[in-house]
């Protein structure tokens, strides 16, 4: 017989009680003991040879409510609690315990953390449940949870046909997910992700869109877990692909609408849940590029398998880019704001000094000109036109109070003057006077006195600082300008009443090709809104 086999041996020869029911508190205060002795390779050998010799173990004395009590009494030191957790770990990822086991040991199932109708209520029970399944890690690695998070799902929560209520999968996805977020971060969720199939994604997904918001109770602040749904959106912009990206942009869209049950974005309010616009936020920003690029594509083609017959591809996507800049660019209580609009007014600024070529210059810069430079003449209009009437639809359609909320007024102000700005050629005249100007005139018309403070703020910073190579303003010019106008903004009095005028009238005021603009910008408002079944 082996050291370990012995040991093992050793411990369930421990308070045992003749035609009684065993000391199982003695049995697991001895295991504790031995097996803080050993070596960590050992101790996984020895909590899978007490498996061999005792299969009910789990199901008796080897459990982590009994473990946790024995702590709480001081009967085991929380070294010996370390130890005990680790090797169950260890012996996890090595393939030494089966999944049953590791379910009774674990008691994910019946911790009493979640019931039928979804997550408890109650902080102690999905506190202590949390630290069973982030202590079972080694402190190096986050394999266990990674694994187990794995199995569970695949195996159990996620099976078709289902185990569980709608609202038990919600709440065993997000604790699984708060574990693993809080184990390895968003590697750890992607990794776990990654093992699943395209269906299972998709159905954890639906899971914790809709639970997850349980995760957000009060009375569970002492849990320390977060929304289900933001630590899957994390994943997405930190290790997505481009497709999932824009994949995951689409189903928001799609789940932001409907009563108080089907709403899984925006509460009863019409206002965005925090934590999952915050991670919006951190996914537009990151992944601005392909978003604007690829949701901005001229196909009115009708969406496949839509029952919406007026539903086109062009009317979806920019649908969905509207309802994401409500999320979070034009949400004052999102730190990714600015740096959206930011990103939204570049773009916009980008393609319309593109569209503003003339047609035998090179406007695509591969070196030549022909029909190419043409189309992405077009193009620049076209993707101008998309940009205004997505900001039409989302100041529509958004909660933000444009004359009352001035983070938000800044953030949209900072839109409209690289769109202004970007009226004046490359190699044109980026003096204070000329950006003052076309700042002025892209808000109706400013007094003379801002115009002289605006000019003023400009004037103080060398005219090389004022823009970059690409002609585009630079954060401190547009710092500068914003700064100087006043804070009551008198000429966004009714902006969001009047936006779909004043959004037009900016970027068809930058554009020499305003005929087509004009009506390529109304054409597009339509296509959201038949998307939308408006």
């Amino acid at each position: 017989m082996s050291d370990v086999e012995q040991i093992a041996s050793n411990v369930l020869d421990k308070g045992v009680r003749t035609l009684w029911t065993d000391d199982y508190e003695a049995r697991m205060d001895y295991f504790a003991q031995e097996l803080e002795k050993l070596d960590p390779a050992a101790r996984a050998a020895l909590f899978d040879e007490i498996l061999e010799q005792d299969s009910g173990a789990p199901m008796s004395w080897l459990t982590t409510d009994r473990l946790d009590t024995l702590v709480s009494e001081g009967r085991i030191t929380e070294q010996e609690r370390g130890a005990v957790m680790e090797a169950f770990g260890e012996s996890y990822v090595n393939g030494d315990i089966e999944l049953v086991d590791a379910l009774q040991f674990t008691n994910l199932f019946g911790s009493g953390a979640v019931g039928p109708m979804g997550l408890s209520p109650s902080a102690d029970q999905l506190e202590s449940l949390m630290q069973t399944l982030t202590d079972s890690n080694s402190g190096y690695s986050s394999e266990f949870i990674e694994k187990f998070a794995t199995d569970v799902l695949a195996e159990r929560v996620l099976v078709d046909p289902p185990m569980f209520t709608p609202d038990e999968q919600g709440a065993y996805a997000g604790v699984l997910l708060n574990a693993l977020s809080q184990s390895g971060g968003s590697t750890a969720v992607h990794n776990v992700m990654s093992q699943l199939s395209s269906e299972q994604q998709s159905a954890l997904r639906d899971a914790v869109g809709a639970e997850g918001i349980a995760f957000g109770n009060p009375g569970l602040d002492g849990a320390d877990v977060r929304d289900p749904m933001a630590i899957l959106t994390e994943a997405v912009s930190r290790h997505g692909t481009s497709a999932e990206v824009l994949d995951l942009v689409n189903y928001v869209n799609q789940h932001s609408s409907g009563n108080i049950l089907e709403n899984q974005f925006f509460d009863g309010d019409n206002k965005p849940y925090d934590q999952r616009a915050e991670a919006l936020g951190e996914l537009f920003e990151t992944h601005s590029g392909t978003i604007l690029q690829d949701l901005t594509v001229a196909n009115p083609t009708q969406t496949s398998g839509s029952t919406n017959d007026r539903a086109t591809v062009v009317g979806d996507n920019l649908a969905a880019l509207s309802n994401l800049v409500r999320l979070t660019g034009l949400n004052p209580d999102n730190s990714h704001s600015a740096a959206i609009m930011s990103a939204i007014g570049d773009f916009a600024s980008e393609n319309i000094r593109v569209g503003n070529m003339a047609e035998n210059t090179d406007a695509n810069g591969d070196g030549k000109i022909d029909e190419a430079d043409i189309q992405a003449i077009d193009t620049g209009n076209g993707r101008a036109a998309m940009i205004g009437a997505v900001l039409q639809d989302a100041v529509s359609s958004g909660y933000v109070d444009l004359r009352a909320d001035q983070a938000a007024r800044d953030a949209f102000m900072g839109v409209v003057i690289d769109v202004a700005v970007s009226a004046i050629p490359v190699g044109g005249d980026f003096a204070a006077k000329a950006i003052t100007d076309r700042v002025s005139s892209a808000l109706g018309g400013l007094s003379e006195e801002v115009r002289n403070t605006i000019a003023d703020s400009l004037a103080a910073i060398p005219k090389e600082l004022l823009t970059n190579a690409q002609g585009e303003l630079t954060d401190q010019a547009k710092a500068a300008i914003i700064d100087a106008l006043p804070e009551d903004y008198q000429y966004l009095e009714g902006i969001k009443e009047d936006s779909n005028g004043f959004i037009e009238n900016t970027i068809i005021g930058s554009s020499v090709r305003d005929y087509q603009i004009t009506e390529s910008m109304s054409d597009y408002r339509d296509y959201i809104d038949n998307s939308k079944g408006g």
